[in-house]
């Protein structure tokens, strides 16, 4: 390898770096063997493609599409699709680059990620479907059951998956699980990704001697993860007190009962429709535009951001004896009592942020069976936190600190996969 990712510096180099020669380390043998992990941060396979479509007036559209695919060692390449007008090649690659470590923490997958500059939210469903099939015809070149899986993410769901997959299904001529549903089988667990959330909290919460029973959760977004995460958090006798979206966010002062969960869910369900929709079946509730105002502005006891990347973006503040630069938001929730944050997007917290409480990364596909699916999730989310705990043990990492064990624990997956398939 001439060079790394694009420098100009080659093996020797890095075999000194700090990053790769610790005192006492024993999982790399030589610098050179460590620096031959530098390879991982290296696209695979990617590509970018013209989608053509055409809208309900008759007139020509096209929108830039997107697949990068990083690691396969430990798996098929697993990773979500965005369609988002900010969405662009950079974008793609941060996702992708990020499923790498996460997914395989959690089993045999590999990473991956893509999407389109698309914005679903002002389209028909008839042109959501054109597009949908446009996409999947160029998308199909890199994607299968056993080489990529692609699954939901940002504006994508069941909905505009099924489109992908009938797509796929004809050109392909194959049906590779047999039953109606899509590539991954995501369709059929919706409520695995903010379930698993939902118990990674819990775990963490009750290893650092507390409890969710009764605390307050501001969850941000209101897509599958947001709402599945407040639908478990209910069960587990937190209480979700607000939701958020493009337009504004929402707050029930004495919590979201189950009836009101549901009706959330109902109004979500319509296309095009707001979040300030609530407010119209509610008379407890208020509606805050984004303009006027956070939800992050907003006390509670934990915090679970479920909407996009940087959804917590710097200031300097004071978290005990440990002085950390955080974002405006994130002081406010600190100021206003807030004990711990849980990931359940793409990383919606800056690395200063990253530094707060308790952190996880929990969204992403498992696999997983439809029997008995909330144990399976809680069995799987326990065996999680055994590993992540384990490392972080092992690196003497400061109490609580599980955001650093989790990015370990998959790097230290994906470096023995590699050492054990050689130079491929």
């Amino acid at each position: 390898m001439a060079d790394v990712h694009g420098t100009t510096h080659g093996k020797k180099a890095w075999r000194n770096k700090p990053l790769f020669r610790r005192e006492g380390d024993k999982k790399f043998r030589t610098g050179t063997e460590a620096a031959d992990m530098l390879c991982v941060v290296r696209i695979r396979r990617g590509g970018r493609f013209r989608v053509p479509w055409v809208d309900d007036s008759g007139s020509r559209r096209v929108n830039r599409g997107f697949r990068v695919q990083f690691s396969s060692c430990c798996g098929p390449y697993v990773g979500g699709l965005r369609f988002h007008p900010e969405t662009r090649h950079g974008t793609v690659k941060f996702l992708a680059f990020e499923n790498v470590f996460r997914n395989a923490v959690y089993g045999p997958l590999g990473g991956a990620a893509g999407g389109a500059d698309f914005n679903p939210l002002d389209k028909s469903e008839a042109e959501i479907m054109r597009f949908c099939q446009s996409f999947t015809t160029e998308l199909a070149n890199y994607i299968g059951p056993t080489t990529d899986i692609p699954t939901a993410g940002v504006n994508v769901g069941p909905r505009e998956l099924g489109f992908m997959f009938g797509q796929f299904k004809r050109l392909r001529q194959l049906h590779p699980l047999g039953v109606d549903g899509v590539l991954g089988g995501s369709a059929y667990f919706p409520q695995v990704p903010g379930h698993g959330l939902a118990h990674m909290a819990k775990l963490m919460v009750e290893a650092n001697g507390q409890s969710l029973v009764g605390k307050r959760c501001l969850i941000s977004g209101s897509g599958t993860v947001a709402l599945n995460a407040a639908d478990k958090l209910l069960d587990l006798g937190a209480i979700p007190i607000g939701f958020s979206d493009v337009w504004g966010h929402v707050i029930e002062p004495a919590g979201f009962t189950r009836e009101q969960l549901h009706r959330l869910k109902q109004i979500k369900a319509e296309h095009k429709a707001h979040l300030g929709g609530y407010i119209m079946t509610s008379t407890s509730a208020t509606y805050c535009p984004t303009e006027d105002g956070s939800l992050w502005d907003v006390p509670c006891d934990y915090a679970f951001p479920c909407a996009m990347q940087h959804d917590l973006d710097g200031t300097s503040v004071m978290l005990g004896r440990l002085h950390v630069h955080v974002e405006e938001k994130a002081k406010k929730l600190i100021k206003n009592g807030c004990k711990g944050l849980f990931e359940g997007a793409h990383l919606p917290l800056s690395q200063e942020v990253k530094r707060l409480a308790l952190i996880t990364r929990t969204s992403g596909l498992s696999a997983l069976r439809p029997a008995d699916l909330d144990r399976i999730v809680q069995e799987c989310m326990q065996d999680v936190f055994s590993a992540i705990s384990t490392t972080a043990v092992e690196f003497n990492l400061a109490r609580g600190d599980y955001h650093a064990a989790t990015n370990i624990t998959g790097f230290l997956k994906v470096a023995q996969a590699m050492f054990r398939q050689g130079a491929v």
